[in-house]
């Protein structure tokens, strides 16, 4: 069969080496840039500057007592049209900024979907937030503020200084002598901001981070009488913050200081100037007014430029953070040779995986029978949630092999494999929304009342169902609050019934049962023997018990294997499981 990909994997490396520009482009058609509305806000952008430098002239005409009709009605036209030129410029402005994170967002969403699962362990969940939420802003602010921001003032001090030049060519060359002034002392100012601003989001960011953690975890906090310590840790982490906070307050009041006394200077120049050329009749008084409104447009307009840095720099790191998620690898995007895998035994064959330098499976060599119920079973620690996670493909073998039917499992579509098996986690985690959404969730077929009731009666769930007055449609809550430990882990099970898969993974899903809960679990196991492959983590031995194969695992190798009777004096680890002596039962 022909090799088949689902799409071409991204080059992270080659696109990192662009720098800023080739992360921005390539953003830039991942979010789809809405180019029509950006053309008519760059052509709105440009008319209005066109007319904007022209209105210190008429403008001029009141500045020496022209009153007429004809100069009030254009001055409030001039007013007016300059009004309405703005507002439309802002709408589309808006519109742009508003369809880029639009667009933007979604790609990110849908990217952090696809990513490998592997890159959930080396960023937390607000980080992910944060990158959606706040940095999404940082692609249209680069085009909007920077690009087009810079591009603008540029425009706008050519326009300005034709129209001074035009008044008085010596003059207007005076006051270009103190645009590098202005450059330096906002460039110099903006680098400052940046490194301080920088500093009070990182404060913020660790104290998001703080807070969000601990406010999930007040009840241990509470438990284990730890207010007064807490309060000790969070009032440093808030102080830290504060005084980042203040050191940008001092920054910017000096700042504004020194902008101060420093455009005092070309104020006197100008005066003088002004006083100069009206004694020298160089100029009228409409003239010297139009030429002193253009010297502060054009120093502030310089002013903008200079400070244009700090917005690059800042802009420039959001950017980055958005490219670390744009540029991660997916899953499923590597070569496969079938869609599917025949059913059969799965075999480990000689595997091998690693946490960074920590190694997690050291060659393991072990199968799972088809159709019947295999336990794991060792001390935490021993490797089997790894090797779950190797069977679900969450992560790829570093080394040796995974075969299903005799067939390598890497060789086959991940989408395909994926829909063969289903998979229940320790926590049992639940969506907002009710019993019957939760347990279907995933299933993509249509499931009658009866067949969700029948998954129900084998996890022992149906009595429970029945007696909430909506039913099926019981609210669980958020992260189903509204529902005990054990109600969570059983609709978790029977959604894993529900999916008719030929594989089921469990991830000790008994771990938050009662022993009469566990019990029923049991034997909806036992229930699935020569109609499911069911692989599972067990810890207890009534789950032990309903297993037909079992693998014994310690310090990340398998040290024995087989069926339950064999095992007795085989294994010290699985004799003192099943005997219940103290500690097996927790291990």
């Amino acid at each position: 069969m022909a090799v088949k990909t689902k799409t071409a994997p991204v080059d992270a490396g080659a696109v990192q080496k662009q720098g800023i520009w080739g992360r921005f482009f390539h953003t830039c058609r991942v979010a789809h840039i809405p180019y029509g509305t950006l053309l008519i806000y760059i052509a709105l952008t440009a008319i209005w500057s066109l007319f904007a430098v022209k209105i210190p002239q008429l403008n001029a005409n009141f500045f020496t007592g022209d009153v007429s009709v004809k100069t009030v009605s254009m001055f409030i036209g001039a007013e007016l049209l300059s009004t309405v030129l703005v507002q439309v410029e802002l709408y589309f402005n808006h519109i742009f900024r508003y369809k880029t994170n639009r667009n933007l967002r979604n790609a990110l969403w849908r990217k952090i979907l696809d990513v490998k699962p592997a890159y959930y362990d080396k960023v937390s969940a607000s980080s992910l937030l944060s990158r959606i939420t706040v940095d999404a802003d940082s692609l249209n602010a680069f085009i909007i503020d920077v690009i087009l921001g810079i591009a603008s003032s540029v425009y706008m001090l050519i326009l300005t200084i034709n129209e001074m030049s035009g008044i008085s060519l010596r003059a207007s060359f005076i006051l270009l002598g103190f645009v590098p002034l202005f450059l330096l002392i906002n460039f110099v100012a903006g680098r400052l901001n940046m490194r301080f601003q920088n500093s009070a989001k990182y404060r913020l960011s660790g104290l998001t981070d703080y807070l969000s953690e601990l406010v999930a975890s007040l009840p241990i906090v509470k438990a284990f009488n730890m207010q007064k310590s807490e309060a000790m840790r969070g009032k440093k982490v808030i102080d830290d913050s504060y005084k980042a906070d203040r050191n940008v307050i001092g920054l910017d009041f000096a700042r504004g200081v020194v902008s101060t006394v420093v455009g005092l200077l070309p104020e006197v120049v100008i005066i003088t100037m002004g006083i100069k050329l009206l004694n020298d009749h160089s100029v009228d008084a409409a003239g010297w007014y139009t030429f002193y409104i253009y010297a502060g447009t054009l120093l502030n307009f310089a002013s903008g430029l200079g400070g244009q840095w700090e917005s690059v720099k800042s802009i420039q790191g959001q950017l980055n953070r958005i490219s670390e998620v744009l540029y991660e690898p997916e899953e499923g995007v590597e070569p496969y040779v079938r869609d599917i895998v025949e059913a059969g035994d799965i075999l480990f064959d000689n595997v091998s995986f690693s946490y960074g330098e920590k190694k997690a499976l050291d060659g393991v060599t072990f199968s799972i029978p088809k159709n019947r119920a295999t336990a794991l079973v060792g001390f935490s620690g021993a490797g089997k949630s790894t090797a779950l996670k190797l069977l679900e493909r969450v992560y790829d073998p570093s080394e040796g092999r995974i075969l299903v039917g005799g067939q390598e499992l890497a060789e086959t579509s991940l989408d395909a494999w994926r829909a063969r098996i289903a998979y229940v986690p320790q926590a049992a985690p639940m969506i907002s929304g009710t019993i019957r959404e939760n347990i279907t969730y995933g299933i993509r077929r249509e499931v009658t009342d009866g067949e969700i009731l029948e998954a129900a009666r084998l996890v022992r769930l149906e009595d429970f169902i029945k007696s909430c007055p909506d039913g099926l449609e019981h609210e669980v809550g958020q992260f189903g609050s509204k529902l005990s430990g054990g109600q969570r882990q059983k609709i978790s099970v029977a959604r894993a019934i529900l999916t008719r898969a030929d594989v089921l993974i469990l991830d000790e899903p008994t771990a938050s049962l009662d022993l009469l809960s566990a019990q029923e679990v049991a034997e909806a196991v036992k229930s699935l023997e020569g109609k499911a492959t069911v692989v599972m983590i067990a810890h207890q031995p009534t789950l032990v018990r309903a297993a037909g194969h079992v693998v014994v695992m310690e310090a990340g190798k398998v040290t024995a294997e087989g069926a339950p009777e064999e095992l007795r004096d085989v294994s010290p680890f699985y004799t003192k499981l099943m005997s219940g002596e103290e500690g097996a039962e927790n291990a």
